[in-house]
């Protein structure tokens, strides 16, 4: 794979990363609100927070395309690496890099998610114990 493919990746990973990171601000901004019971700004917040969820939905899309266009053994070294064969060189060190952050970044979200619907939903939360 070439350099530039290598860094494409990167690049959507990095974008990636953004997107979540408004996620995480959105949603520690949800908690909160919550602590004061202002049901209003939860729901404006909440209304927020979809937007950078839709286009991380659409840039997952794009990531699947743009690795089912690679060559098979392209395609089978990136799953490697995602799997956690060690990086060879600069080019597959960056997008791990990049990977990793966003990885990391999206267990935290989906955390905090888990705590916030718990808050709100309690027995009927969509996280059940």
């Amino acid at each position: 794979m070439t350099g530039s493919e290598w860094m494409d990746l990167a690049v959507l990973e990095r974008k990636k990363y953004n997107y979540l990171n408004e996620v995480m601000d959105l949603s520690q901004q949800m908690g909160g609100v919550l602590d004061r019971g202002d049901e209003v700004s939860f729901r404006m917040l909440l209304a927020m927070r979809e937007e950078p969820l839709l286009h991380l939905r659409e840039l997952e899309e794009t990531v699947r395309n743009r690795r089912k266009a690679l060559a098979e053994e392209d395609q089978a070294r990136v799953a490697a690496l995602l799997a956690g064969t060690a990086p060879e060189g600069r080019d597959e060190n960056t997008f791990m890099e990049q990977s990793g952050k966003a990885r990391r970044l999206l267990e935290r979200v989906i955390e905090l998610d888990r705590k916030l619907n718990r808050r709100m939903a309690g027995p009927d939360s969509f996280y059940k114990n």
